[in-house]
């Protein structure tokens, strides 16, 4: 059989462990173990665990002076109580033979004296044998040799715990054997020798002896049962600790994870704002280049007209007024498109030409000769109302509808192209719609670009009093923009 020692401490602090105390014996002239009232030393019967100290099946140390004591107090215990039920049983025996006993009964007295002698001494010392099968087979002789002797029972009592305390049930099982065993011999011996023959009385004590050597075993399973679940919560509670150390760790780790992944969209947030803005400074720059060609177109033409009336002295009347009311005309425009200038800086040396309303025709055709399908259509709106907006506002739809073009042509290359170009409530529309692709459609929750030239359509819309937006369906994209007439 296995050793399975007791859970605990090997010396733990404990006044309960020790000693292990024993009730009287049964009935006079035989040997049965007795009853446990009080736990074992600490090594068998574990007192309180100690929460510093390591846990686990460990016998005490052989250099602890406390553990001696505990030791010899055990000895002289249980040699004390034995001596006291030794000397009950032989007094019985000589007042039941009048003073004259017969020789075998003495000598079976004087078996019982050396045994019990003997084991009372060594059960304390034997708390020190290592756990093991060696120190539980010596507990094993104990508990036999403790049926041939009544002085012996509290040694037995002690031995039957320590067994207990292990909660092996075919080691129960052999001790309880051997009692049964000795203590059967022995009494048949001793109603042999008295020349009895009692049947009844004498399965009547092998009963009573298994009962009392029950319970030292029983108290012992209780005990060993008891501090292994001490071990085992505190296992637990340690696991639960360690659990808990790692979950705030993890939780720690994720909160600066967490931090550093919002420092870093708060850097591309950022990094994106700054891009927003400079492609509305520079879409403002251009807007203002623009209007500064526009301006000074007009005020070219107002200087040669001026300079001509100055100039030409021999002008009738009716020419005076046609030239009069040109440079007037050209004034009104010009003060008109000067009102639409909201930054007049000239930020790169781009030479196109300013667009005038065949412009958008062009940007259309140019479109087409690129490979792209691009249809117009107008809406409320006749070719020559056009020429009525202001340069401003031709050369504002001609730069929306350059870059909705380009924009239609990067992410949805071969596709047809709506253009609409309508007037209604005081404002002409320019829509652009084209249909995705199916690379398009399955990034839709990606974003398409950078979105700069979407911005740059929104801005110059708004800085000339309108506005743009634009959506996405499940299959098309569309952008729209509007100015006041």
């Amino acid at each position: 059989m296995s050793a399975s020692p007791p859970v605990g401490t090997a010396d733990p602090d404990s006044a309960a462990g020790a000693v292990e105390t024993v009730a009287a014996a049964g009935p006079t002239g035989t040997a049965g173990p007795a009853s446990p009232v009080d736990t074992a030393s600490p090594a068998d019967a574990p007192g309180p665990v100690d929460t510093t100290g390591p846990v686990g099946p460990a016998a005490p140390s052989v250099r602890s002076p406390r553990a001696w004591a505990i030791a010899l107090a055990q000895s002289l215990l249980s040699l004390g109580l034995g001596l006291f039920i030794f000397l009950v049983a032989f007094g019985d025996l000589l007042v039941e033979f009048d003073d004259d006993p017969p020789a075998g009964l003495l000598a079976m007295s004087g078996a019982d004296a050396v045994a019990g002698l003997l084991l009372c001494l060594v059960i304390g010392p034997l708390r020190f044998l290592p756990p093991g099968r060696f120190r539980a087979a010596v507990h094993l002789v104990v508990v036999a040799a403790g049926g041939l002797s009544a002085w012996s029972l509290p040694a037995t009592a002690i031995a039957l715990y320590r067994i207990g305390l292990r909660r092996r049930l075919l080691l129960d099982g052999a001790a309880l054997v051997l009692l049964t065993g000795a203590v059967a011999g022995w009494t048949a011996l001793d109603s042999r020798l008295r020349g009895e023959s009692d049947t009844v009385l004498y399965l009547a004590t092998l009963g009573v002896m298994i009962a009392l050597a029950l319970v030292p075993l029983l108290v012992g399973r209780v005990v060993g049962t008891r501090h292994e679940l001490i071990r085992t919560l505190r296992e637990r509670a340690a696991s639960a600790e360690r659990e808990r150390i790692s979950a705030e760790r993890e939780r720690a780790s994720a909160e600066r994870e967490r931090a550093s992944a919002q420092r870093e969209a708060d850097a591309l947030r950022l990094g994106r704002d700054s891009e927003t803005a400079r492609v509305r400074a520079e879409e403002r720059a251009a807007l203002a280049r623009d209007m500064h060609d526009s301006v000074s177109h007009h005020l070219s033409a107002i200087a040669m007209h001026a300079g001509a009336m100055a100039y030409r002295e021999d002008l009738d009347p009716a020419t005076l007024r046609r030239t009069a009311t040109t440079v007037r005309d050209a004034a009104q425009q010009a003060n008109r498109e000067l009102r639409e200038v909201l930054v007049a800086l000239r930020t790169s040396d781009d030479a196109t030409p300013l667009a005038t309303v065949p412009t958008l025709q062009e940007t259309i055709e140019r479109a087409r000769a690129d490979g792209q399908t691009v249809d117009l259509a107008l809406e409320d709106l006749a070719p020559d109302d056009l020429e009525r907006l202001g340069r401003g506002t031709v050369v504002a739809l001609a730069r929306i509808l350059a870059e909705a073009l380009l924009n239609a042509a990067k992410h949805a290359p071969g596709s047809t192209v709506a253009t609409t170009l309508a007037r209604h409530d005081g404002r002409v529309t320019l829509t652009v719609a084209n249909p995705l692709t199916r690379d398009e459609v399955n990034r839709r929750d990606e974003a398409l670009s950078t979105g700069h030239g979407l911005i740059g359509i929104e801005e110059r819309a708004r800085l000339l009093g309108g506005g743009a937006r634009w959506s996405r369906t499940a299959d098309t994209f569309e952008m729209e923009a509007w100015l006041p007439w």
